[in-house]
């Protein structure tokens, strides 16, 4: 048996439940650690670390756990251990079934919100099939649940676990937090779980994506053969009468993005990013592109304080907020490549990759602003900017458009500025959104400006539209 469970849950077969996963990779890398360990060992190591060193602290895991029930107040290892070694060797007059978390057919045990995390209480008979005391859990599936709290970290208050679309990610990120959880400071400072530099969930989320990235350079220098992996970060309570989960889903498609981005525009974007981080106890906070610090202004006569990312990497951040929910970017690029540079090759691949834009119609607008930006005239690069950025319908943008068209033919230029073709197929078909047109063609042209260096102003007592448009229909 102990065979058996010393080699459950292998980390290419996942059960698809995140706590049975990742406490599955937590047993896993403590029986790698530890050679002469078998599931008895570690189950004691855990039990230990869970009592003596968190002071049973787990009530955010399991609600009236041999642990933490007050009942069990100086026998919570007795107690623990009992009820967990029995799953290790069951009687043999235990029902067989088909464990509804690993597919597996060996002993079943009721599980509740006791043994697993946000389920049921057994006391609520109603809630499971057949008024069973709780769903039926084969033994293996329970013992990696109970593994589960050294593979989870403190989020915004909360425990965080990590799941991902491919094992070996979930493994890594479940190891990374397992020596967290066991670094000896962590004990000192505060019992329980070790506490994320980011305390914001979106952004704990990319610093995994991060750290992935770093151990993929460190082993490898790319991902293994296969899709891009999804990560879910699930923060969660099961305290009380108040359980509670929010998801964090970061699309394969969003790390693909995020990982081509940091290897090829990683100055660049990094700064674009640590741009927006935003805190109301913090206004006013500026990104410099050479110093990993922010700066927000003081009173007159004062020095700028700074703040390091220790401090701000727990405030909300707009960038990674819109990728994980699927707002674009645009606006946001709009904005800053108003007084920034950022490489329009970088929002290119973001419009081809994120938004499933055509790069036919990116070259177009690229095109486009070209004509613009070369003008000899700054008066007639004003109007067509402050055109732009006042746009508020489609055939503000349609109209500007013909008209440079018209003077690009006034000029007795030797080819059209657009083709009918091309206007039609790639910059307004069907379905398109004229502010996607409209940003583009803005970011492109201050782009070429901050190439050509020439600065030009909108129009005296005319000001941009709001940047923040995304959930606002297209009409005219």
């Amino acid at each position: 048996m102990e065979t058996q469970q010393n080699s459950a849950f292998a980390l290419n077969s996942q059960s698809g439940d995140p706590f049975a996963d990742v406490g599955a990779a937590v047993l896993q890398k403590l029986l790698a650690q530890h050679p002469g360990w078998q599931a008895k060992d570690a189950l004691k190591f855990a039990t230990d670390v869970y009592v003596r060193e968190w002071q049973g602290k787990l009530h955010a895991f399991f609600l009236n756990s041999g642990i933490t029930n007050p009942s069990n107040k100086g026998k919570e290892m007795e107690r623990t251990l009992e009820y967990y070694e029995g799953l290790l060797t069951p009687n043999g007059v235990r029902e067989q079934g088909w464990c509804r978390v690993s597919g597996r057919l060996e002993p079943l045990f009721p599980a509740g919100r006791e043994n697993q995390i946000l389920t049921g209480s057994g006391t609520f008979l109603n809630f499971n099939h057949g008024m069973e005391r709780g769903l039926q859990l084969g033994g293996s599936a329970l013992l990696a649940m109970y593994f589960a709290p050294l593979g989870c970290i403190e989020v915004g208050g909360n425990p965080a676990l990590v799941h991902s679309s491919r094992p070996d990610i979930t493994a890594l990120l479940a190891s990374r937090n397992l020596k967290e959880n066991l670094r000896p400071t962590n004990a000192e400072l505060k019992p329980g779980l070790a506490k994320s530099s980011r305390g914001n969930p979106a952004n704990a989320l990319f610093g995994y994506v991060d750290e992935i990235l770093k151990e993929v350079k460190r082993e490898a220098g790319k991902l293994p053969d296969g899709p891009a992996p999804a990560l879910t970060l699930y923060n969660f309570t099961n305290f009380g009468a108040k359980p509670d989960v929010t998801l964090h889903h970061l699309s394969a498609t969003v790390f693909d993005f995020y990982q081509q981005v940091m290897a090829a525009f990683k100055e660049p974007w990094t700064w674009f990013v640590r741009a927006h981080y935003r805190s109301s106890k913090f206004k006013g906070a500026r990104a410099r592109p050479d110093s990993t610090a922010l700066l927000v202004p003081g009173k007159p006569n004062e020095a700028p304080a700074v703040v390091e990312p220790a401090t701000y990497q727990a405030w909300s951040n707009g960038i990674y907020l819109r990728l994980l929910q699927g707002q674009s970017l645009l606006p946001l690029i709009r904005e800053w490549s108003r007084t920034n540079h950022l490489p329009f090759e970088l929002t290119t691949y973001y419009c081809e990759k994120i938004l499933n834009m055509d790069r036919k119609t990116l070259e177009l607008i690229a095109q486009v602003a070209r004509y613009v930006a070369t003008e000899t005239d700054d008066s007639a690069i004003k109007r067509t900017l402050t055109r732009l950025s006042t746009a508020r319908t489609g055939s503000e943008v349609r109209l500007l458009l013909v008209g440079l068209q018209r003077r690009n033919y006034e000029n007795d230029a030797p080819e059209p500025l657009l083709r009918l073709d091309d206007y039609v197929r790639y910059l307004f078909p069907d379905g398109t959104s004229w502010r996607e047109i409209r940003d583009l063609l803005l970011i492109s042209l201050y782009e070429q400006l901050h190439e050509n260096n020439r600065h030009v102003e909108l129009e005296e007592g005319l000001e941009e539209v709001a940047g923040d448009e995304d959930n606002q229909t297209d009409t005219e």
